[in-house]
């Protein structure tokens, strides 16, 4: 009753007493709080149930209604009062005492709503600055405190007023104080040099916000992390030094990432960490999550989530800070602890260590972190390398021997981690798996091939099945296809895969034996090096020996001279898709010369389409033989490609850059693992083909010249001892084409093995089943085709638009 009665006096009073001016105001709000502490001594209730929170809120208040009817950046009456009597001060000390008990609490948040509201320049007043930087010390030296939530709000208050004038970052850069030295204890004279105190110079709102990075709430945790991510970008040179030199701000960071890593369970599966997905600040589980749980899950989440956040801040911060991190993590990280696990004896363990090494590799995005990541991996190594010849970069070596391991899960793991190199923007991957060992182009032959002896028909060959076969005639829409087909402009090689490192197949005829378009050719090159005429390629195909017919172009001419495409009964819309594209590229001039030297896409196209022999074809059974989706694919991930690789400024036309005449070719251990893996494809299972292939489609992506007439280009002439993708795929081929006869039944049991890969069986293939294994190296050998056939036409479109 008393204090209703007190109310309703003083609302009376505030009603009939007279006008009072805004800073009259103010300092009568401020007399109440001094007079209130002089007055109470025992400040056991909370400051919530005391006037006090009322009184500072209204001082606010007048601040901001003050600077919006003033002049802008002029202080106006209640702002000086402010400073002059030190107001921010004199909180600072209550806020240190917390008393009454939430004090500190309130004096944080009117710090904020002054910060945030107010937008004239205060921290360069020395009576703002100074309480601001105490205040700042003062947060996260309790740790689990109740004011956690205001501490770090008010940094990140900070943190946004610092980002948008960098230079007021100095203010939370403590000099030491020089210290001169006692002349009783010193003979030293006045023009001795001062002596520097010892105390190394602080960067305060740094060390505040790595003690809240270790909170257990994950919510200030996450704001104290992007606090820090705010003052590592910076433009200030002078700031970014001082992070480095007088804070724990690296070590910090990558001990938290190296803890993370020790602490995650050792029985893990490669395809549940693969499966996880992780963002930093982003944690939110749902019902998918719940259905893909496993033991360990959640400290899968908080390692990669860490390194996500370690990834992100090295992609915005200045240039010094992001070096300094990204080498702190590869020395600390990815020697220390990941090395030894790789490298290890235990197949089971240096599987899992290279699966993490993947999965770090696929997450990480900033330039500098994936450059440590390839250093690590792949070394320094630049100059070509020499046959048998060890790398010096250990991990490299013996990843590279990995890559045909007697154990599947190893290769396969190795595989995936080359395959996710290859997905990102460095220059050093391609230049140190590929590039280094293909610029002296020591696999092309001296003798080119003209363009005229690739595109003339050579003789008669079985009928198309697939849907890029052309007929001799153009095809009504009332007529089915009837085509016949010419031979491809494959080089011929009757070798095996294993003498193709002592003599491969080469192409190389004399100029003066080849003949004009409109002529047939009846002679080419056989695998000796000795001309053989059509009729002796009939008689050889027919026969029964294993040696296949050369592969078709599927290409005739016109009088006019232009290509026309027909399907056959297996086609479908992508086909039609596919045959629209190409007439558009026939009408750009199909025999363009540029970046990739395809001197006709239409037969490039046409040879990997039909390189596997009829009976060996599957897909136009299972009405799977359309091109578009290969296709789209292809063009989106080149486009991606293009964009990462433009900024490397890589040569339009292949590099040659010739060694002495005595200097052999030598592919590289990364190709020639690859090729050879290729080769073997018929004796590998599924999982083992499918990973290889992958590789080998993301690196024909690569938009390099010389990566792309080494795997794209079938009509390039072959030096005798070398081989290259074409090559490897001809003799693939060659050997379906023999086990076609040999085993009963074969188009039957391919239909049936390409049914289980598809799901439309519910019987598995067994690895034991060597018939089953074969024929789903087939299958992926042909849609391999298909991918690179849709690669090499995206390729070429996209030169022609840039002519």
């Amino acid at each position: 009753m008393f204090t209703r009665f007190t109310s309703m006096l003083h609302h009376a009073v505030e009603a009939l007493a007279p006008n009072v001016s805004l800073q009259q105001e103010f300092m009568s709000h401020w007399k109440s709080v001094n007079q209130y502490f002089v007055d109470v001594i025992d400040h056991k209730m909370s400051v919530d149930q005391t006037p006090v929170p009322g009184h500072l809120k209204r001082m606010i208040q007048m601040l901001v209604r003050e600077e919006a009817g003033g002049e802008a950046g002029v202080p106006g009456p209640c702002m000086e009062y402010l400073l002059k009597e030190r107001i921010l001060e004199t909180l600072y000390t209550l806020a240190r005492t917390d008393c009454p008990p939430g004090m500190k609490q309130l004096v944080l948040q009117l710090f904020i709503k002054l910060l945030s509201h107010v937008r004239q320049p205060l921290l360069p007043h020395i009576h703002v600055h100074r309480p601001v930087q105490r205040l700042v010390k003062m947060c996260g030296e309790v740790k689990a405190s109740p004011a956690e939530t205001d501490e770090i709000q008010f940094l990140l208050t900070l943190c946004s007023v610092v980002k948008q004038d960098p230079y007021l970052v100095n203010f939370f850069i403590e000099m030491p104080k020089p210290k001169t030295p006692d002349s009783s204890k010193s003979e030293m004279t006045n023009n001795d040099v001062i002596e520097i105190c010892p105390r190394q110079s602080r960067f305060i709102i740094v060390d505040s916000l790595l003690s809240l990075m270790h909170s257990e709430d994950a919510r200030v945790s996450v704001k104290a992390c992007e606090g820090l991510m705010l003052i590592s970008s910076l433009p200030e040179e002078n700031a970014a030094r001082h992070l480095l030199a007088n804070t724990n701000f690296t070590s910090k960071l990558t001990s938290q990432l190296c803890s993370l890593y020790t602490a995650l369970p050792k029985a893990l599966y490669p395809a549940d960490i693969e499966a996880v997905d992780a963002k930093w600040g982003l944690d939110i589980a749902s019902s998918v999550d719940d259905r893909h749980s496993f033991p360990g899950k959640r400290s899968v989440i908080s390692f990669l989530s860490w390194l996500d956040f370690c990834d992100q801040l090295i992609g915005v911060a200045h240039e010094l800070v992001a070096k300094a991190l990204a080498l702190s993590i590869h020395e600390r990280f990815l020697i220390a602890l990941l090395e030894p696990a790789i490298l290890q004896t235990s197949e089971v363990d240096a599987i899992m260590a290279t699966a993490h090494l993947s999965r770090c590799l696929r997450l990480v995005s900033s330039p500098e972190l994936i450059t440590e990541f390839a250093f690590f991996i792949l070394g320094h190594e630049s100059e070509p390398e020499v046959f048998g010849v060890p790398s010096s970069h250990r991990l490299r070596q013996r990843l590279l021997e990995r890559c045909d391991h007697i154990s599947e899960e190893v290769c396969v793991a190795t595989w995936k981690l080359f395959e996710m190199l290859l997905n990102k923007p460095n220059d050093h991957i391609v230049r140190n798996l590929v590039l280094r060992n293909l610029v002296s182009r020591g696999y092309t032959s001296s003798v080119s091939l003209p363009a005229s002896a690739i595109s003339s028909p050579t003789r008669e060959h079985r009928p198309l099945s697939s849907p890029c076969s052309l007929p001799s005639t153009p095809l009504t829409a009332d007529e089915p296809c009837k085509s016949e087909a010419a031979p491809s402009g494959f080089p011929l090689s009757g070798e095996t895969e294993s003498q193709s490192r002592v003599k491969p197949a080469s192409f190389s005829p004399d100029p003066d034996d080849l003949v004009t378009p409109k002529d047939k050719v009846t002679d080419v090159s056989s695998a000796d090096g000795e001309f053989v005429s059509s009729d002796a390629l009939r008689s050889r195909s027919s026969g029964s020996g294993t040696s296949p017919p050369v592969f078709p172009e599927q290409l005739k001419r016109t009088e006019s001279n232009k290509v026309e495409l027909s399907y056959s009964n297996g086609g479908g819309e992508g086909d039609r898709v596919l045959e629209k594209s190409l007439k558009q590229e026939d009408e750009k001039d199909a025999r363009f010369i540029g970046r990739y030297e395809l001197l006709d896409i239409r037969q490039v196209v046409s040879i990997f389409l039909n390189i596997l022999p009829k009976d060996a074809i599957s897909s136009h059974h299972s009405a799977d033989s359309g091109y578009d989706s290969y296709l789209r694919d292809a063009q989106h991930q080149f486009a991606v490609m293009s964009a990462w690789h433009r900024k490397f400024n890589w040569p339009q036309k292949p590099v040659s850059k010739q060694n002495s005449p005595d200097w052999p070719f030598y592919e590289g251990l990364f190709l020639q693992k690859l090729l050879d893996k290729l080769s073997t494809m018929l004796q590998q299972s599924y999982e083992v083909n499918l990973q290889v292939t992958c590789v080998a489609s993301r690196l024909a992506l690569v938009p390099h010249a010389n990566i792309h007439e080494f795997l794209l280009n079938p009509q390039l002439p072959i030096r005798q001892g070398c081989r290259n993708l074409p090559t490897v795929l001809q003799k693939l081929a060659s050997d379906i084409q023999a086990r076609v006869r040999i085993i009963p039944d074969f188009q039957k049991k391919l239909l049936g093995v390409r049914h289980k890969l598809m799901g439309y069986s519910n019987n598995s293939i067994r690895r034991s089943d060597d018939s089953s294994s074969l024929l789903a190296g087939v299958i992926v050998f042909e849609e391999f085709c298909k991918e690179l056939a849709a690669i090499a036409f995206v390729k070429h479109h996209a030169e022609t638009l840039q002519r």
